[in-house]
C-alpha cells in the first residue's frame, strides 16, 4: 500500500521565508489574537497582500475578490509552527514566545535558530494535524537521519527533489532508515542506466507515477518536495544546490548533537507548550555550545578571518549564544564574500533573470509572481557584483534581505535607495522600479532625487562622484524630465546638482551582455564613462534626452562589438 505523503506547514505559504514578515504586521494590527471567522481570514488576507508579505493575484485584479481562503493558510502555517496559538487554546491567534522570538530577531542565524526551534518540536499527528495516525513521528528528525544515513554508507550525502517527493517524505518511523537509503540506492541506479536526458526524465516520472494514489498526484508530491526544502532550509542546517538538499557545512556539529540524543516524542500533555516556546537545542547546554562555537571559530580562522575567542568556559549560556550567533553571521559573510565573487562566471544566469525581468511575470516564469521587484532589485546586485570592482561589501551594497541561499526575501525598505556601488573615486546609486506611466514619476521622482541627494553629502567629503542610475521596462518622459533637471535643495536652501541617469533596463542589458559576450567583463570605468555621455545630453529636451541616452548606448554597444 502506498504511503501518505507528509509536508511541512502549509503548500500554500510557498515563499515560507516570509513567515516572518507575516507575524511582523499581525503583531502590529487589530488582528492580533482576532483571527476567527470568515471575515476576518479576508483581513487577514487583505493585510498581508497591501503590505507586500504575498501577493493575491485576485486581490490585485479586484480588491473586493474573496480571499479568505489565503488568510486561512496563512494562519494555519503559523499555528502549525507554532509562532501563533492555535483556536482552542486561551488567547487564541495570538504570537507566542517563540513567534514573538522569531518577530524580533535581528540576523539571520537568530532567524533560524527560531525555525530550528519549531521544527525540532514540530510532529505528526498532534491536536493541531491530526491528517495522519500514531505513531508520531518528526519530519525533520526523518531527514536528517536519512541525510546521516547516505553519508556513513560514503554515498552522495543529499536528497534530490524528485528523492522528497518520491521516498523521503512517505517515510513516517525512524525503522525505515535503512530500507529508505536502500530504496534511493536502487533509484540512483536506475537513474545512472539513463543513456539521454530524455530517458532520464521518463525515469523520473515513472518512480514518481509508481507512488501516486487518487488523493495525491504528481504535481501535489511535487509540490509536497518544494515546500518540503523550503521548510527545512529556513533552519539553516541546510542548503540546496542543483534541486538537492545537503547539510550546511558550519551546522555539521550541531546535526550531530541533534542526532546523538535518541529520538523520542513530545507527550501530548507537554507537546504545545513545547511548540509554543520553541524545543530546547543542545546549544542551550553550555559544553555543547562551546563545541558549536570552536567549530565555527575553526571554519572562520580556515578561510582567512581573525578570530579571538574570550574564555568560554567562564561565560554563561546566554552569552555564549550570542557569540555562537555572531560567529554564524560572521561566517555567511564569508559565504557571501565567496558568492559575489562567483558571480562574474554567473553571468549567463543573471543575463537570464534580467531577460525575464523584460517579460509578463506568469506562471512558468524563473521569477516568482508577486516578486518581481525583489528579483529585480537582486538581478541588479548580482550584474554590479559581477563587474567585480566594488569597494563596498556585497551586503553593503544591497538594502533588501537575501536568505542563506542569497535569494531575495523582499525588495528594500522605502526609507533609502535600494542599492549603493562605490567604486575607486566613484559611487552609483541604483533605483530600480517595474512601475510605468506617469505613475512612474509621481511614486519615485521625489523619492529618487532625495535618496541621491543623501548620498552625495556623504560621500562628497571622501572626494567620490556620486551618479545615480535610475532603471525601468519603460521610462516615463516625465521621470526623464524629473531626472534632466537633477536639482535637489537642502534644508538651508543650498541647491544640490544631482547627476541621474534613466536607462531602461533593455539598454542595461545590452550593456551588461556586451560586455561580458565580448571582454567576459564589464568595465566599470566604461559605465561611468556611458553615465556621463549621457548627462552630457541631458541639456536637450526629455523626449530629445531619451533619444540621446539610446544613441550613446548603441555606440558603446557598437565599440564593444568592434573589440574582436
Amino acid at each position: 500500500m502506498t504511503q501518505k505523503a507528509w509536508y511541512i506547514g502549509n503548500t500554500t505559504v510557498r515563499n515560507a521565508k516570509r513567515l516572518k514578515d507575516g507575524l511582523r504586521v499581525l503583531l502590529n494590527s487589530p488582528l492580533h489574537g482576532n483571527l476567527i471567522g470568515r471575515e476576518k481570514e479576508q483581513e487577514f488576507a487583505k493585510l498581508l497582500h497591501n503590505e507586500g508579505i504575498v501577493f493575491v493575484k485576485r486581490l490585485n485584479d479586484s480588491p473586493s475578490s474573496d480571499a479568505s481562503d489565503v488568510g486561512r493558510k496563512w494562519r494555519a502555517a503559523l499555528m502549525q509552527l507554532g509562532f501563533i496559538k492555535p483556536f482552542f487554546a486561551d488567547d487564541p491567534f495570538t504570537i507566542t514566545p517563540n513567534g514573538m522570538r522569531l518577530v524580533e530577531s535581528r540576523t539571520m542565524p537568530s532567524e533560524q535558530e527560531c525555525f530550528l526551534r519549531a521544527l525540532l518540536a514540530y510532529q505528526i499527528p498532534s491536536d493541531i494535524e491530526r491528517s495522519f495516525h500514531e505513531p508520531i513521528f518528526s519530519p525533520l528528525r526523518i531527514v536528517l537521519e536519512i541525510i546521516a544515513a547516505l553519508e556513513r554508507r560514503g554515498l552522495e550525502a543529499e536528497i534530490s527533489k524528485h528523492e522528497m517527493a518520491s521516498i523521503v517524505q512517505l517515510t513516517t518511523s525512524l525503522e525505515e532508515i535503512d530500507d529508505v537509503v536502500n530504496r534511493i540506492v536502487r533509484y540512483r541506479e536506475k537513474l545512472a542506466t539513463a543513456t539521454s536526458a530524455r530517458m532520464r526524465k521518463e525515469l523520473i516520472r515513472e518512480h514518481l507515477q509508481s507512488v501516486v494514489t487518487a488523493s495525491q498526484s504528481a504535481n501535489t508530491l511535487m509540490d509536497y518536495a518544494d515546500s518540503n526544502f523550503r521548510y527545512l532550509k529556513l533552519t539553516g542546517l541546510f542548503v540546496e544546490k542543483g534541486n538537492k538538499l545537503r547539510f550546511a557545512s558550519h551546522k555539521k556539529t550541531i546535526i550531530e548533537q541533534i542526532l546523538e540524543e535518541p529520538y523520542t516524542p513530545i507527550p501530548e500533555s507537554e507537546y504545545l507548550e513545547t511548540l509554543w516556546n520553541g524545543a530546547k537545542l543542545p546549544t542551550d547546554n553550555a559544553p555543547k555550545a562551546i563545541e558549536v562555537i570552536q567549530t565555527t571559530a575553526q571554519l572562520l580562522t580556515e578561510s582567512g578571518q581573525t578570530v579571538e575567542l574570550p574564555n568560554l568556559e567562564e561565560m554563561g549560556v546566554p552569552d555564549l549564544s550570542r557569540l555562537r550567533l555572531e560567529l554564524e553571521d560572521d561566517w555567511l559573510k564569508v559565504l557571501e564574500k565567496q558568492y559575489a565573487q562567483d558571480q562574474a562566471n554567473q553571468w549567463q544566469d543573471i543575463l537570464q533573470y534580467l531577460q525575464a525581468l523584460t517579460q509578463p511575470i506568469r506562471r512558468n516564469s524563473i521569477i516568482p509572481q508577486g516578486e518581481g521587484a525583489a528579483y529585480f532589485e537582486w538581478s541588479i546586485w548580482r550584474a554590479f557584483l559581477a563587474i567585480n570592482s566594488l569597494c563596498n561589501e556585497p551586503w553593503e551594497a544591497r538594502r533588501f534581505k537575501v536568505d542563506q541561499d542569497f535569494l531575495p526575501l523582499h525588495p528594500a525598505p522605502g526609507n533609502g535607495p535600494d542599492m549603493i556601488f562605490e567604486f575607486d573615486d566613484f559611487v552609483i546609486v541604483v533605483e530600480v522600479t517595474l512601475t510605468q506611466s506617469s505613475r512612474q514619476e509621481a511614486a519615485e521622482g521625489e523619492p529618487v532625487r532625495r535618496h541621491v541627494a543623501e548620498i552625495v553629502d556623504h560621500y562628497e567629503q571622501h572626494g567620490k562622484r556620486v551618479y545615480g542610475l535610475f532603471l525601468a521596462n519603460k521610462i516615463d518622459t516625465n521621470t526623464a524630465e524629473t531626472f534632466r533637471i537633477g536639482v535637489w535643495y537642502r534644508p538651508d536652501d543650498s541647491r544640490m546638482a544631482l547627476r541621474i541617469v534613466p536607462l531602461t533596463l533593455e539598454q542595461f542589458i545590452h550593456l551588461f551582455e556586451t560586455g561580458f559576450r565580448i571582454n567576459g567583463r564589464l568595465d566599470y570605468k566604461l559605465l561611468e564613462q556611458v553615465l556621463r555621455d549621457c548627462l552630457v545630453e541631458s541639456n536637450n529636451d526629455a523626449p530629445e534626452w531619451k533619444r540621446r541616452i539610446q544613441q550613446q548606448i548603441d555606440r558603446t554597444v557598437q565599440r564593444l562589438n568592434s573589440i574582436t
